[in-house]
């Protein structure tokens, strides 16, 4: 009896150690606020290293953004200023670098998806937060492009807060938040136009909350509104006062293709396709591969599907139009405007893609499973591996052959130094502006010694970081690329790339 009576207690200290480690594993599996920061922090560190220590010349959003750095303005030919004037101060302390623009371009992409979780979280609990988020950073435009610091990415930061923004004028409305929100979608106009999406948005959920039944919602409206208008005014000031510069690139570049008949069909489901089976499809695999191991597992207890107070329909309405609605508008853009739709147009809105699937497929999944979690953790290892090789293959220190048409294969160290040499023989000291195509006249004007501003296109009016006056002063050069015969007065670089003294600003 004593041997029977031992061995039932060693076996039920056996059973409760299992169960508290099942327990401890479900804790860790399912993210709180620390998990969060540190699987941010990690997934940060490890993308961005990759790309610093594997590309020959940082992206040339990143480059252009240290170009316009050199004039704090209201505007810039191409975009709104808030990405610039963000840099700026920043670089107020810090050295302006291309590893300064990674290094805030990946905190923009990680407190963006920070924000997702824990808005998520709110709506539907922990278990489903953490599914979402695994699934979300997969995508991708932000695993893929994390180190990158331009307009889409900062503009992923102001959506996530209006959306934010806009779930609390739900559940805890006031005025307060709308202000709030006013002051969000400012910043966003600021940043990017496309925030008019959100915008849109925001709009259809005032509609869905009978906003003009409340005089808090009516007069939080006017109140955001007013407050938005304030922040963005003094740009509209500048783009009246400088011809709407930004709108004449935009439809240069874009808005003002007016494609015929079935281009636009065809270029509208290229867009679709590309945002929901080729950025998104990482996203699918973690959702897929989850749902799948779930299955075979026995049955297991199912948190609830939405944090206690929240209306479940209320809740998957939000989601549905967040996920939704700016994909259907951008694709009305090209289906009824004719327009060009850029395949990165999606960054900011298509990680809401991911919750819009999961409520998509509904009860079906059970996407609250503690099993499912667990399988999604191992799923999202298998993917991200996946992803960082096939990253890495594509790096000029990758497989040779792969991938060569990239900007991150372009040899912008060589290059400066070979510039460098010959200019500073034939100008007798170092070039102080560089002019030429802004991609290729950037890259090399942040790799030279002598970090000189850059003449964007041979033109004043897109560079007001430089007078006129001053250029007769001043050591200039002209980059181009020559694919044959030099001209008159050239000299190369290194590859295709060729140089000159610029001396004739009149007839440029």
């Amino acid at each position: 009896m004593p041997r029977l009576s031992s061995s039932l207690v060693v076996s039920s200290s056996v059973s409760q150690a299992a169960a508290r480690l099942r327990a401890w594993a479900g804790r860790r599996v399912v993210l709180d606020g620390g998990g969060v920061a540190l699987l941010m922090a990690v997934y940060g560190l490890v993308w961005v290293l990759l790309y610093a220590l594997t590309t020959l010349s940082p992206p040339v959003d990143n480059v252009e953004q240290l170009v316009w750095l050199r004039s704090m303005e209201w505007g810039y030919f191409k975009h709104p200023p808030l990405p610039t004037w963000i840099l700026g101060a920043v670089a107020t302390v810090f050295d302006a670098t291309p590893e300064l623009t990674y290094l805030l371009g990946a905190l923009a992409t990680l407190a963006s998806l920070a924000l997702y979780w824990h808005l998520l979280r709110g709506l539907r609990g922990a278990r489903y937060a953490t599914l979402g988020l695994l699934a979300a950073m997969g995508i991708t435009l932000y695993c893929g492009r994390i180190y990158y610091y331009n307009h889409n990415v900062l503009l992923m930061l102001w959506v996530a807060l209006a959306a934010w923004l806009s779930w609390r004028l739900a559940v805890r409305p006031s005025l307060g938040t709308w202000a709030l929100l006013g002051l969000v979608a400012g910043l966003g106009m600021l940043t990017k136009y496309q925030f008019v999406l959100a915008l849109a948005v925001v709009g259809l959920w005032w509609l869905r909350l009978q906003g003009w039944r409340q005089a808090v919602h009516r007069n939080g409206a006017l109140l955001a509104a007013l407050v938005a208008a304030l922040v963005f005014a003094p740009h509209l000031y500048w783009l009246v006062s400088h011809e709407w510069m930004p709108l004449a690139y935009a439809k240069s570049s874009a808005l003002g293709h007016d494609l015929r008949g079935t281009q636009r069909l065809l270029h509208g489901l290229q867009f679709a396709l590309d945002w929901l089976l080729n950025r998104s499809l990482p996203a699918w695999l973690v959702l897929g591969g989850a749902w799948w191991w779930a299955r075979r597992q026995p049955a297991a207890a199912v948190q609830a599907g939405a944090e206690a107070g929240v209306p479940v329909l209320l809740a998957r309405q939000f989601l549905l139009l967040w996920g939704v609605v700016p994909l259907v508008l951008m694709l009305l853009m090209a289906w009824l405007g004719g327009s060009k739709l850029h395949l990165h147009w999606g960054t900011a809105f298509m990680l809401w893609t991911v919750p819009a699937v999961m409520e998509c497929v509904g009860a079906r999944a059970p996407w609250s499973a503690l099993r499912t979690v667990r399988a999604a953790w191992l799923v999202f290892a298998l993917v991200q591996a996946l992803v960082m090789a096939q990253a890495w293959m594509a790096s000029p220190k990758g497989v040779r052959g792969y991938k060569a048409d990239h900007t991150d294969f372009f040899p912008s160290e060589r290059v400066a130094a070979s510039i460098d040499r010959q200019a500073q023989a034939l100008l007798d000291g170092p070039v102080d502006v560089i002019s030429g195509p802004q991609e290729l006249a950037s890259v090399i004007a942040v790799r030279l010694p002598s970090k000189p501003r850059v003449l964007v296109d041979g033109r004043l009016e897109f560079s007001p970081w430089i007078r006129s006056e001053e250029l007769p002063g001043l050591r200039v050069i002209e980059v181009f690329y020559a694919s044959s015969s030099l001209p008159p007065g050239a000299y190369q670089a290194e590859g295709h790339v060729a140089w000159r003294p610029w001396k004739d600003l009149a007839s440029k």
